[in-house]
């Protein structure tokens, strides 16, 4: 992840003074012209913004250094380990008046952006269900019930973004069918919110549908667009619809193929825009792209969910 926002520091302007790494080749190789050290702490020159990319155990240690130094952070998700240390470190930048911003880079995707900015077509929402299929277990061997915890933050995040009043207080009820699986749902307010996290089902995938009355949105969130389906209920609309979806996905999909190559940018959609935002709300003053409540609001619901699915059997880390 590092290297990717690296390239994100440098689309919004930044200038990469050092890479922070244990294994001080690992630094150097993604250092460039900074610096290659092993910790903060052999940091000797200023630093506006931190970020923080290392496993989810180091995220509090460094975060708190971070701050010690004066510095903005712009942390991977989670952004703790739990609700109660994500409250205190998000307590702890208020006091010095430095942001904490979390990379829920999908809130950021020129898709969800466009969504969110005409969500009251999907109003009333009947459903909002984001589904995933990863391979990050087999590719690096990390707890396959860590890593469906580590994925919670962002259908989290969208949920609390498109449905803000539905989503405080939620009470999930959990399914587990296997190791590298959950199954959690929701009901608020008339709407149900669903999530579906496996990491055997292929192809890989993630993915957002919001049901409205009147209309239903798809979110590719592996590649960042979305595609919009008008909600009237006619015979001749049943009989194109495969159609009418079809082309609305492939166009969708090529414009923002094109776009993404053109920009060079390869994986993860949405980072760019997000450390782009936090750069000029650190600059220029303006709101915070994720506000320290929305933060804690996703903290609290991921220890809910969490909580909820129970412990595994003996052996493995839990959920």
């Amino acid at each position: 992840m590092g290297r990717h926002h690296a390239a994100a520091i440098a689309r919004a302007g930044g200038a990469l003074v050092a890479v922070v790494d244990p294994d001080l080749e690992r630094a150097h190789s993604h250092a460039g012209g900074g610096l290659a050290v092993r910790s903060l702490a052999e940091l000797d020159v200023p630093i506006d913004v931190v970020h923080v990319c290392a496993p989810l155990g180091e995220h509090g240690a460094l975060a708190e250094q971070a701050l010690a130094l004066g510095a903005h952070l712009v942390v991977e998700k989670p952004l703790a380990p739990d609700a109660a240390t994500t409250a205190a470190l998000l307590a702890a930048a208020e006091e010095k008046g430095l942001l904490l911003v979390p990379v829920h880079q999908f809130l950021f995707q020129p898709g969800i952006q466009r969504l969110l900015a005409s969500r009251d077509r999907f109003d009333p929402l009947v459903r909002c269900v984001f589904t995933a299929g990863t391979a990050g277990a087999e590719r690096t061997g990390v707890d396959p019930d860590g890593l469906v915890a580590d994925i919670l933050p962002h259908p989290l995040a969208l949920f609390s973004r498109f449905a803000p009043e539905a989503f405080a207080g939620l009470e999930w009820l959990t399914v587990r069918p296997g190791p590298g699986e959950l199954r959690a749902l929701a009901v608020s307010e008339g709407t149900t919110f669903e999530i579906v996290v496996s990491t055997r089902a292929r192809p890989t995938h993630a993915t957002l549908d919001l049901v409205g009355t009147r209309a239903t949105a798809h979110a590719d969130l592996f590649h960042g667009f979305a595609s919009v389906e008008r909600g009237a209920a006619t015979r001749a609309r049943k009989v194109t619809r495969p159609f009418t979806l079809a082309g609305s996905v492939l166009l969708r999909a090529g414009g923002n193929l094109a776009t993404r190559a053109a920009t060079r940018e390869l994986a993860y959609p949405g980072l760019r825009e997000l450390v782009r935002r936090t750069y000029d709300a650190i600059g220029d003053g303006v709101p915070a792209p994720i506000e320290g409540r929305e933060t804690l609001a996703v903290a609290v619901a991921r220890d809910a969910i969490i909580t909820a699915a129970g412990a595994p059997a003996p052996g493995r880390t839990p959920l």
